[in-house]
């Protein structure tokens, strides 16, 4: 008698351990449904901050899925948080170190938050699998703001050596990073070496490099206003 109970006790044990296993796998799928079309509602109407916090809810209830955390760190870029945006991907780069579109968020991100130093070996790792002028042009870019201005024209002689940069664009901030403009590599890399003579007060090289930027592109904003500014300092 007392072995035919323990024997139903035991089974009665198992099957609640089955059904509450299936119980809470079953919460976690509904759970899980609600928020990817939370995510998807929320992407529709442009609404960042939901979808962010749907990305989130999905990660505590599966911390393995690493398209969560990509997809996580594209939203923190496109609304600004770089800090966040470059936590989330580091987490996919830890185990696909190659994956390019996060190694491009990572090392912009870090350009925005100030950290030159830190951008440029994930602009290096770039420039390895896809080599383009585009790339060198921000590597430069980031020697620039280290003042470490050899590299700058390592990287500049390179990319006027490359067919490439005569048509390929960068995008380009200016006005304090509250307007942007697309601009030809080439033109780019003559308003970057124009900063550069500006700065050693070499105003007459200065105007010349500004100037070949405008013959490559008349319309690039910048220039035209570093060569207003280098006609004031020589008033």
């Amino acid at each position: 008698m007392r072995s035919t109970l323990l024997l139903i006790i035991g089974l009665t044990s198992l099957f609640c351990t089955f059904s509450c296993k299936s119980s809470h796998e079953s919460h976690v799928r509904f759970e899980m449904e609600h928020d990817i079309k939370l995510y998807h509602q929320a992407i529709k109407y442009g609404d960042v901050g939901t979808a962010v916090a749907a990305m989130q809810s999905l990660l505590v209830w599966d911390s393995t899925k690493t398209n969560y955390y990509d997809t996580l760190a594209v939203l923190y870029y496109h609304s600004q948080n770089y800090s966040q945006a470059v936590q989330s991907a580091q987490v996919v780069l830890d185990k696909v170190p190659d994956n390019i579109k996060l190694l491009q968020i990572v090392s912009h991100s870090y350009q925005y938050l100030g950290r030159q130093d830190l951008a440029v070996p994930f602009y290096l790792k770039i420039a390895q699998k896809q080599p383009d002028p585009t790339v060198h042009y921000e590597i430069a870019a980031c020697y620039f703001y280290m003042r470490d201005f050899d590299k700058v024209k390592s990287y500049v002689d390179k990319i006027m050596a490359d067919k490439g940069s005569d048509t390929t664009k960068v995008n380009i901030s200016f006005n304090e990073g509250h307007d942007q403009q697309d601009v030809p590599v080439k033109a780019a890399c003559y308003n970057l070496l124009g900063t550069l003579s500006a700065n050693d007060h070499k105003n007459d090289e200065a105007l010349k490099d500004f100037n070949l930027a405008l013959v490559l592109f008349p319309g690039f904003e910048l220039a035209k206003q570093n060569v207003g500014f280098v006609k004031q300092l020589k008033k």
